[in-house]
């Protein structure tokens, strides 16, 4: 079932997670990205999932080369809260010529590779929940987007607390006032963080693992519910251990709670296969 979102792209029940593109722990190249979010439009998924930090903003840059000329038929989501220090900004430039020899190392089963530019990654990762940077964060996305507009946009797993504050509610507010947002939420990863999400005013957009959504209290899925949030739910497949990936994303697509269901794979092949979970193209 596609949702109508009161905008002219509807909604998908499939999305793609474009964490991995322009990753160091990503083989595939850039043109191969491309083509996977060309082939995800052609085959009807309308939902791109991505974040100003995902392959140090490589991936919302694909993204807005694809979508240039047809953003509308596009459902795109990017996140905020979270960059990186400057020593990882300036690893961006040398992808060309890290990525290639990292995959080398995983195919010759070297040790390190790209788990560990990750841990370093990890390590690098700042944060920033002041709700005066979230404008500054969107325009930079915009800028690689190639757009003057999102439709939804999360804060990237912050803290409860960063989730309740008012503030934080208002600066969003006023991102989607200003007709940059259309949407606007939280990307929660318990269910405190959800409890805390559920407090701000103005709040359409939730995005949410599957073990959260599964055991979600009465109480927030009946906020959810009465409200008509947009859920967009993750990590579907690798929570769902002995289901296969097309069983595990039909599971999470029929889940009344769920609008979309985020599938993170790089490969077409696996992307058209688990499109059999719920045809994108066609409403039920």
């Amino acid at each position: 079932m596609r949702i109508e979102t009161g905008l002219d792209t509807a909604l998908s029940p499939i999305g793609l997670g474009c964490a991995r593109i322009g990753s160091f722990n990503n083989p595939r190249s850039m043109a191969e990205s491309r083509a996977l979010v060309e082939r995800a439009l052609e085959i009807g998924i309308t939902a791109l999932d991505t974040s100003n930090i995902y392959g140090q903003g490589d991936s919302e840059r694909t993204i807005g080369a694809v979508l240039r000329g047809k953003r509308d038929k596009a459902f795109v989501v990017t996140k905020t809260g979270r960059g990186f220090s400057a020593k990882m900004r300036a690893l961006r430039p040398l992808k060309p010529l890290l990525r290639p020899l990292l995959a080398a190392r995983r195919k010759q089963g070297g040790a390190g590779g790209g788990n560990a530019v990750t841990a370093r990654r990890e390590e690098s990762m700042r944060f920033d929940w002041s709700p005066s940077s979230f404008a500054g964060s969107l325009d930079a996305s915009l800028r690689r987007l190639r757009t003057d507009y999102v439709d939804g946009f999360l804060l990237h797993s912050p803290p409860a607390s960063v989730a309740a504050d008012p503030a934080a509610g208002a600066a969003l507010a006023a991102l989607k006032q200003a007709g940059k947002v259309r949407h606007f939420g939280v990307s929660c990863d318990d269910a405190e963080g959800l409890s805390a999400a559920l407090t701000m005013e103005g709040l359409t957009l939730l995005q949410l693992p599957w073990e959260v959504i599964i055991g979600m209290r009465d109480t927030d899925a009946a906020i959810i519910r009465e409200r008509g949030h947009i859920v967009f739910a993750r990590e579907v497949i690798r929570t769902q251990p002995g289901v296969t990936a097309v069983d595990a994303v039909r599971n999470a697509v029929q889940h009344p709670l769920v609008s979309n269901a985020l599938v993170g794979t790089t490969s077409i092949a696996h992307l058209e296969a688990l499109s059999a979970a719920a045809p994108a193209g066609h409403a039920a």
